[in-house]
This record gives C-alpha cells, structure tokens and sequence, in this order.
C-alpha cells in the first residue's frame, strides 16, 4: 500500500478541545505533548508483558507485545466463549499495573487535561520489536466503535517508524501524541534497529 507522508510542519488539526468534527484526516500529530519521564523505564522487563494473550492470538497483533492497563475486568473473561463476549459492552476498570507503575494514570491524566470532556475506555501498551510490524487491519468490535477517539503516545519511536493509513503516514517521537481512526485500514511500521513502544488511550466525547 502507498503511504503519502504527513508534513508535520503542516498539520492543520488541532487535536485538543477544539478539534473539528470534520475532520477528514485519519490520522494528525496533535498540538501538545506529554512527560513521559521514568515511565518507559518503569515497563522493562516487566511480567505483565504479553500476560493476557487472547488479543494477540486472535488478530493480527501477533506480531507485538502488549500490557493492558485498563480494559473489561480479567475476570469477566471466558476462554471457552472466546474474545468477541469478552469485547461486549462493559465498563473498563483499571488493571493492577496501573497502581504498581504510577507513571501510567499521570500520563493518561495529562493527555485527558488537553481533551475537552471525555468518557475514558480502554488503555493499552503496544511494543513492536525492530524489523517488525502490524499488519493492515480495521479494529471491530463493541469498544473499538464506541470509544471512537484514539489518542496514542509516542514511549519509543524514531523517523524510520511509522503509523500508516492509504495516502497518510505519520512519524512520532517518545512523547508526541498522536489521533487515529482506527474504523480505517490501518498499519504500523517498523524497519529500524530500535523497538517501539506506544500507549493507546481510547476515549469517547461527552458531548
């Protein structure tokens, strides 16, 4: 697929409280960026790394590593009835590591000071290893649709990387933030020699 790169110079969506609903773009860079200070660090080598391994198994995230932050309670899920029940509508809560690793609600936290109101859904770390990649892909299912606004922080990223769209792709550095519409085709990237790692916070507006 042919990707056509976003001149970050040029973004003209404002991403905060007064993005428009008109926005065709399917990905921006927004206008802030967030502290980021000791929390890549705190997720190293941490055992919750890839712990709930039903997404991976059942979609083309297999390729990456993931901590789920916050999401539908683990124990609502039934291995014998599979992933889909488990994404029905629910009401996220927070997972243990977000009180063992404190750096995580500050930067969520910090990205929802920029928003105007929002309902919070899930929240989720994403790692892809050098040389690797996401496959093109359109996130279904009850939660994807309703928490329609994605905000993604950039924890490791480089120029080489990238997030892509048909005739969008977009590059970030650790704490740039960045929306998406994840209703769209959609791949991620990654030919250099650094892994990447970004935290996706899904929010739905109030208003």
């Amino acid at each position: 697929m042919q990707s056509a790169t976003i001149e970050r110079q040029d973004t003209d969506f404002p991403g905060t409280k007064d993005r428009a609903a008109s926005t065709q773009s399917p990905i921006y860079l927004t206008d802030f960026t967030v502290c980021i200070d000791g929390l890549v660090e705190a997720l190293e080598g941490r055992p919750e790394w890839d712990k709930y391994g039903a997404r991976k198994a059942a979609y083309v995230h297999n390729r990456m590593s993931d901590i789920w932050v916050r999401y539908n309670a683990w124990e609502n899920y039934n291995p014998k009835r599979g992933l889909k029940p488990f994404n029905n509508p629910h009401q996220s809560v927070w997972y243990p590591i977000a009180n063992k690793v404190p750096q995580l609600k500050r930067v969520v936290n910090e990205v929802l000071s920029h928003l105007s109101p929002v309902k919070l859904g899930g929240v989720l770390i994403t790692k892809i290893p050098p040389g690797g990649s996401v496959m093109p892909h359109v996130d279904k299912g009850w939660h994807a649709k309703y928490y329609a606004d994605k905000y993604a922080v950039q924890l490791k990223g480089n120029e080489q990387q990238s997030f892509n769209f048909e005739g969008h792709s977009l590059s970030t550095m650790p704490g740039e933030v960045f929306w998406f519409d994840n209703s769209q085709v959609h791949w991620v990237e990654n030919p250099s020699s650094q892994e990447r790692m970004t935290m996706i916070i899904c929010t739905r507006s109030k208003h």
